[in-house]
């Protein structure tokens, strides 16, 4: 008899979920949009109850798709929650996570570099100090919102939070701790103590129990089994940071190939057996094999929000959906350099490889004889000029080829645009590169239901797109140039932001 699992990824826009088989074949999927908040500029804060009623809602519309038997296991991965969801002991939300996208704890950043220095927090978390990482935003809270922080009895990543409201028990994705940088040994795989005790922050109001991808974080409660059409006992597993399952969602189980996730934001990745340290890299264990594996990645922290931002403000008669694809049409003549036009994509600051809390989105060149057509063009190429600045923080030894995932890919201009811009075959799937996709794979290993060894097989490569090497040479000096931009601007940001901060 046909089993099935769900898949759900809680992403920082919407949540999605899909229904396989164990044999791989969707059965169905959707999703459901939620927004999240941006109170100043730099802040960006999520509700945790959106993303419960989302996953509550998904999982019971697919879940009538079947007999609720036959539904054997749940995984569950979620953005990057930055902070966590601080909850109270009876479990409850008492306030928003500071999602990964909060930029405002460059004072706390700073001084964590102070308490400790950067090659013992590189030796020991493989990470550095910056307002991208929850500890960082952790110290933020303790300092300027006191009573929350000390109410709190567990910060929650968000997968951890749907899970604790499911089963009752509260776990941590070896991959979301790594991302919480700071207080977490890489090497150990544990808490660390000793830099918590040098950061001022309490290790008893993180989640205690680690758990790997492919084991239960718990079991299905009966009040929620009735609330959702599932049978009690269902096994759910804690699939942690969502690009993690996105990887394995294109059948990546082991080291070796770049994988770049274009969504809301970009990520860039690379699995290695050794963590790649002091490359302004973001490393933690990967989502499949966290004990052998590494997760290496570079990436922008807006890239598909640029495009939305640019047609809800420049291209209403558009709605959000449609209006990218219409754009890409109209505006597939403007040439290489968008007609003198440079936008550096840095509306939110940058992480890795930047790490640069102060610069902002910047418009160079624009003139009288600026259309509309150039800067969203060129808003595109601000895209393309950041993956390749951030595959390049792996070196060169990383083939030719790059496998290319995410809601953006489905442009096809943007997937040549990016082809000709690193000079790499850029390859895309048929089925895969979906973080739900990941985390309903990694459930079916996780239950003996799913072989590793035939999620390669699943995944189709749809297309292989070339790079027309003409162009790629054209693009060399757009991108020289596009370096020497955000070099040229820093400065100016970083006494600009102070003039605003008086």
């Amino acid at each position: 008899m046909t089993k099935y699992i769900l898949g759900i990824d809680v992403g920082t826009s919407g949540t999605k979920a899909m229904l396989i088989t164990t044999s791989g074949e969707v059965i169905a999927q959707k999703k459901d949009n939620y927004s999240f908040s941006t109170p100043h500029s730099g802040w960006a804060e999520a509700n945790a109850q959106d993303w419960l009623n989302a996953v509550s809602s998904l999982i019971r519309t697919l879940s009538s798709h079947v007999d609720d038997a036959d539904i054997v296991a749940i995984g569950i991965d979620g953005l990057y929650g930055g902070s966590g969801i601080p909850v109270n002991q009876q479990g409850q939300a008492i306030g928003p996570a500071l999602i990964w996208m909060d930029r405002r704890a460059v004072l706390e950043a700073s001084k964590a570099s102070e308490l400790v220095d950067s090659s013992t927090l590189m030796a020991v978390t493989a990470n550095q100090s910056d307002p991208y990482y929850g500890y960082t935003k952790l110290m933020w809270l303790k300092t300027h919102e006191p009573d929350l922080y000390n109410k709190t009895d567990k910060f929650l990543p968000p997968e951890s939070f749907i899970i604790s409201k499911f089963t009752g028990e509260v776990s941590i994705n070896y991959s979301a701790a790594g991302n919480l940088g700071g207080i977490f040994d890489i090497n150990k795989k544990q808490w660390s103590h000793e830099l918590a005790k040098k950061i001022g922050l309490d290790i008893k109001k993180l989640p205690n129990k680690f758990v790997t991808s492919t084991e239960p974080a718990g079991y299905l409660i009966k009040s929620w089994a009735e609330k959702l059409g599932l049978q009690t006992g269902t096994p759910i597993f804690n699939t942690g940071v969502d690009v993690g399952p996105a990887t394995v969602g294109t059948g990546v189980l082991r080291p070796g190939q770049v994988t770049v996730a274009l969504g809301t934001s970009m990520n860039a990745a690379l699995v290695t057996e050794k963590p790649l340290k002091d490359k302004d890299l973001i490393i933690w264990p990967y989502a499949y094999k966290p004990m052998d594996y590494y997760y290496n990645f570079a990436g922008a922290n807006t890239a598909g929000a640029i495009v939305a931002w640019f047609v809800k403000e420049f291209a209403t008669e558009f709605d959000i959906n449609n209006g990218p694809i219409e754009l890409d049409i109209q505006s597939g003549d403007v040439p290489i350099g968008s007609n003198g036009v440079l936008v550096l994509p840095y509306f939110m600051g940058e992480r890795s490889p930047l790490w640069d809390s102060d610069v902002r989105g910047t418009i160079l060149g624009i003139s009288l004889k600026t259309t509309r057509l150039d800067l969203y063009n060129a808003f595109q190429e601000a895209i393309a000029y950041s993956v390749r600045q951030s595959i390049e923080q792996f070196g060169t030894d990383i083939g030719e080829s790059i496998t290319l995932v995410g809601g953006v890919s489905a442009s096809k201009k943007m997937v040549q645009m990016i082809a000709n811009m690193t000079g790499k075959t850029i390859m895309t799937t048929k089925s895969g590169g979906e973080a739900n996709l990941g985390s309903a794979i990694l459930a079916g290993i996780g239950i003996h239901a799913i072989d590793p060894d035939d999620v390669t097989k699943w995944i189709k490569i749809d297309q292989k797109i070339e790079p027309d090497l003409h162009k790629f040479t054209i693009y060399n000096q757009y991108y020289k140039m596009y370096k020497k931009a955000y070099n040229s601007v820093t400065d100016f940001y970083h006494e600009f932001r102070k003039i605003q901060k008086e």
